[in-house]
C-alpha cells in the first residue's frame, strides 16, 4: 500500500507545481497586457499627434491661402486705385491741351506741329487734318508760316489743302499725302497715345514712388 505520507507530498507537490504554472501564467499574462497596453498607448499617442499635426498643417495652409487672398485683393485695390488717379490725372491733362487754343501762341504750336510732320513724308503735296475750330487759323496763319520756312529749307511746297476732321480734336494737325496712304498724326491726342508709357511713368515718380519708398518697393 502506498503511504498516507507518500500521497499527501505528491498531492502537495502538484499543487506546489500548479501554483507555479498558475502564477507563471499569470505573469505572463500581465506582460502581454502590459506590452499591448503600452503598444496602445504609444499608438495612441502618435494617432493624437499625427492628428494634430495634420490639423496645424491644414491651419496653416488654410492661413496662406487667406492672406495670399487679401495680398491679392490689396493689390488688386492699389492698382485699381492707381488706374483710377491715371484716368484722372490723364483728364486732366486733356482739359488743360483743350485750353491751348485759346493761348496766342497757338498758331506757332500748330505750325511747328504740321512742319514736324511734313518733314517725316515725302512729296510736295499735304493733306493737314484739324479740328473745324482751326481750320481758319491753318489757312490764314500756318500755312503761309510753313511755305516761308519750308522754302528757306529748300524744299518747295505744291499743295498744302486743310481738312477738317472726322472727330473733335484737342488740337494739333493729322498731315497725310494726297493717296491717303501714308499719314502722321501728330494732333494732341496722338501724341499724348505715343507718351503714354512716359507720362504714366512720370505719373507714378510723381504720385506713387514716395509711397513704395515706405513700403516694400511695390510698384
Amino acid at each position: 500500500m502506498v503511504n498516507n505520507e507518500s500521497v499527501d507530498r505528491i498531492v502537495a507537490q502538484i499543487r506546489e507545481d500548479g501554483e507555479k504554472e498558475r502564477l507563471s501564467i499569470l505573469e505572463k499574462a500581465r506582460q502581454t497586457a502590459s506590452e499591448i497596453t503600452g503598444k496602445a498607448e504609444k499608438n495612441r499617442d502618435e494617432i493624437a499627434a499625427g492628428i494634430i499635426k495634420d490639423a496645424r498643417d491644414k491651419g496653416d495652409l488654410a492661413m496662406r491661402r487667406l492672406l495670399s487672398s487679401v495680398k491679392i485683393e490689396v493689390k488688386r485695390a492699389k492698382l485699381k486705385s492707381r488706374e483710377e488717379i491715371v484716368s484722372r490725372i490723364n483728364a486732366k491733362v486733356g482739359g488743360v491741351l483743350g485750353e491751348v487754343r485759346k493761348d496766342a501762341d497757338y498758331p506757332a504750336i500748330l505750325t511747328d506741329l504740321v512742319m514736324e510732320a511734313i518733314r517725316k513724308l515725302r512729296g510736295d503735296s499735304f493733306f493737314v487734318h484739324v479740328d473745324r475750330r482751326d481750320l481758319g487759323t491753318l489757312r490764314e496763319k500756318v500755312f503761309p508760316e510753313i511755305r516761308k520756312r519750308m522754302a528757306a529749307e529748300s524744299r518747295q511746297i505744291a499743295v498744302l489743302e486743310a481738312v477738317e476732321l472726322e472727330k473733335s480734336s484737342f488740337g494739333g494737325a493729322r498731315v497725310g499725302v494726297p493717296d491717303g496712304k501714308v499719314i502722321f498724326d501728330n494732333t494732341f491726342e496722338a501724341r499724348l497715345y505715343r507718351m503714354r508709357d512716359e507720362i504714366r511713368n512720370m505719373i507714378f515718380r510723381e504720385v506713387f514712388e514716395p509711397e513704395g519708398r515706405e513700403g516694400s518697393g511695390s510698384a
